[in-house]
């Protein structure tokens, strides 16, 4: 069968070019959009010449990325607030910057200052803007391999946000950056320095003492308490509720919410999703004393 004579549904069409059931419909109503008109249909399903809608597609193909002239003659290393990025941008709102670092990390480029507020180089932007990918089904750039840090390195050793964004259980330097922006670690203070690189024109950069970041990890879960032993087996609600003879995790969830559970009220630990924002944090038990509870409950007449 040739191009011309395939017929394809909504659903192939969604999943060939990258669209959506209701765009199609919205296409497909108006005569205006340019889609091409249905060429059969069986009881309430359309469908429609292949090549047609290829061609349809292929003229909405995103073109190369265009910022003002003045923009692109001004100063490249001036730095610029994130509602001034906005701006610049042409987004009438910052939620829209800070949906990228939350939905989409390593999308958005990490701020090149933050100290009053993240800031960006009027360059940095450009150079994003003109190179990101356009609309339509749009792949994640990856998020630059953060690096392995030892914990129980030199506890005055200072650390910049790479190094503290692994310690913290973050997947990527942007998560953590925004995350600390936006006031969800209470448990990091201020950072203990704040060094400039010599010949940068970029502002300076924020350091916390290794001991400092170490201490908000074990706060929040994501590294043992400095009393537990690492090797110690902690287990999540799903295996607790199997020790305990529940039916599935969401059962022993339930009856330790109820209060039906006292002694494990209190976790042993705290697992966060790595490349989150750090939530939700998921709670665990010590196989141990899970297993010794089980063994007092079915001990019990």
């Amino acid at each position: 069968m040739s191009s011309a004579e395939r017929l394809v549904d909504t659903a192939q069409i969604v999943s060939e070019f990258g669209t959506s059931k209701s765009r199609i419909s919205e296409w497909s109503n108006n005569p205006a959009s340019g889609f091409p008109a249905v060429a059969h249909t069986e009881g309430r399903k359309r469908f429609w010449r292949h090549n047609e809608v290829a061609k349809f597609f292929a003229q909405r193909a995103p073109k190369k990325r265009t910022l003002p002239a003045a923009v692109l003659e001004a100063d490249q290393d001036e730095l610029l607030t994130k509602r001034e990025v906005a701006k610049l941008l042409g987004y009438t709102r910052t939620s829209t910057i800070d949906a990228y670092f939350r939905d989409r990390p390593g999308y958005f480029p990490e701020p090149d200052e933050d100290i009053d507020g993240p800031a960006w180089r009027r360059g940095t932007i450009v150079a994003w803007a003109t190179s990101r990918p356009g609309k339509g089904r749009r792949a994640s750039a990856p998020a630059a391999a953060l690096p392995e840090v030892p914990v129980d390195g030199d506890p005055d050793e200072l650390l910049g946000t790479a190094e503290v964004a692994i310690l913290l259980g973050y997947g990527s330097v942007a998560s953590f950056s925004s995350s600390l922006y936006q006031g969800r670690i209470p448990e990091l203070p201020e950072p203990e320095t704040l060094e400039r690189e010599e010949g940068s024109r970029g502002g300076a950069r924020k350091k916390w003492r290794r001991a400092t970041v170490v201490a908000a990890a074990r706060e929040r879960g994501v590294l043992p308490a400095a009393d537990q032993d690492e090797n110690e087996d902690l287990v999540g609600a799903a295996e607790a509720a199997r020790i305990l003879g529940y039916g599935n995790a969401d059962s022993f969830i339930s009856a330790l919410g109820h209060g039906l559970l006292p002694d494990l009220e209190q976790p042993d630990g705290y697992e966060y999703r790595r490349g989150s924002a750090g939530r939700p944090r998921q709670q665990r038990w010590r196989r141990s004393r899970l297993e010794e509870l089980a063994a007092r409950r079915s001990s019990t007449p």
